[in-house]
């Protein structure tokens, strides 16, 4: 999904429906990549999470993989002049490819594999995965869909009305949440931890490379 038309105004749009919490459940492992050294940052949107990140992170080199111009253009501004050479953004699809060159220790992404179809998602996480290193750590936010009861009802209803909106603003042609988590688990990922809200809806997580 290119987000250029409404990257402007995505933050706002963000803080409207969800309040500060897809923000913070960026936020919830954080302090895991203070060590990281070499970071695969996908789909970065607005560069939020790209500037809490250099704050806490003092020496990484991130490559930060995102489709819009627009959205490149304000996290570029986020970023402090003094961290400006260990960043490099890559205008593409991260789906079409070939992601930056590994190693890396660490990879991000957020509110990311939700645009994508099963096939693209599972072409992006064998490609991410592959540039792991051993032992590596992939932090992801996420939507998902409880398994039953009413957690599942309203995490139904929002992602229904997400995608239709998404549609609409975007031309997203996605209509329903990937199995990314069955996806992870097939590249021989594992999730060590993850912490949930809006009733299950939200789930940050991570994910570590079997060493």
């Amino acid at each position: 999904m290119n987000a250029g038309r409404i990257a402007r105004s995505y933050r706002w749009l963000e803080y409207a429906a969800f309040g500060r919490t897809l923000e913070d459940a960026r936020f919830d492992f954080l302090p895991i990549a203070a060590e990281a050294s070499r970071v695969l940052m996908l789909g970065e949107g607005d560069g939020r999470f790209l500037a809490r990140f250099l704050e806490c992170n003092r020496q990484a080199c991130v490559a930060v993989v995102e489709e819009s111009a627009r959205m490149i253009q304000l996290a570029h501004q986020r970023v402090p002049m003094a961290d400006r050479p260990r960043v490099q953004f890559h205008q593409m699809d991260a789906v079409a490819g070939p992601l930056p060159e590994g190693p890396f220790d660490l990879a991000v992404s957020h509110f990311f594999l939700d645009v994508l179809s099963c096939r693209d998602a599972e072409t992006v996480i064998s490609n991410v995965s592959a540039r792991l290193c051993p032992g590596a750590s992939w932090m992801i936010s996420e939507f998902q869909k409880p398994p039953a009861g009413i957690r599942r009802l309203h995490a139904g209803l929002w992602l229904a009305g997400m995608y239709a909106f998404f549609r609409t603003a975007t031309g997203l042609r996605v209509r329903v949440l990937p199995s990314y988590r069955e996806l992870m688990a097939g590249q021989g990922l594992i999730e060590t931890n993850h912490r949930e809200r809006r009733w299950g809806l939200i789930r940050s997580q991570i994910w570590r490379k079997r060493i």
